[in-house]
């Protein structure tokens, strides 16, 4: 059995994917906000991408301890923690950046963030990889 793959339907996929998967990373503050913190989350963000979990964890609730209002780090914490397998603890720090941002899509349509709250699809999970944390 032969399958033919039209271009409306190839589109579709791609379109589909795209709009139900974003990939996570990191996200910087603006400094102007809260120079100190964002200087914190800077220094968290550089840890993150090198792969140095603790340091960025330390960095991240540092940049918390200067300003607890910024969506961002709460997000990056939880990023961290997630790659530190601390799962229930990033669930509650993802919680926390959604309800300070509920409409900035960096945060909310993360496939991780919608993994760790239960909010993504199952053909979401599958092309993320994810699978729904439990809380």
């Amino acid at each position: 059995m032969k399958i033919t793959w039209s271009f409306p339907f190839v589109v579709l996929w791609v379109l589909m994917g795209q709009g139900c998967v974003k990939a996570t990373g990191p996200l910087a503050t603006l400094p102007i906000v809260s120079p100190t913190a964002s200087e914190l989350n800077l220094s968290g963000i550089q840890a993150y991408n090198d792969g140095q979990w603790e340091l960025a964890k330390q960095r991240f609730e540092d940049a918390l301890l200067a300003d607890d209002q910024l969506p961002e780090v709460y997000f990056n914490l939880a990023l961290t923690l997630h790659k530190l397998e601390d799962h229930q603890q990033a669930t509650e720090y993802f919680q926390k950046a959604g309800e300070l941002a509920p409409r900035n899509d960096s945060i909310i349509q993360s496939s991780v963030y919608r993994n760790h709250l239960g909010l993504s699809s199952t053909f979401e999970r599958h092309m993320s990889g994810g699978y729904r944390y439990a809380r």
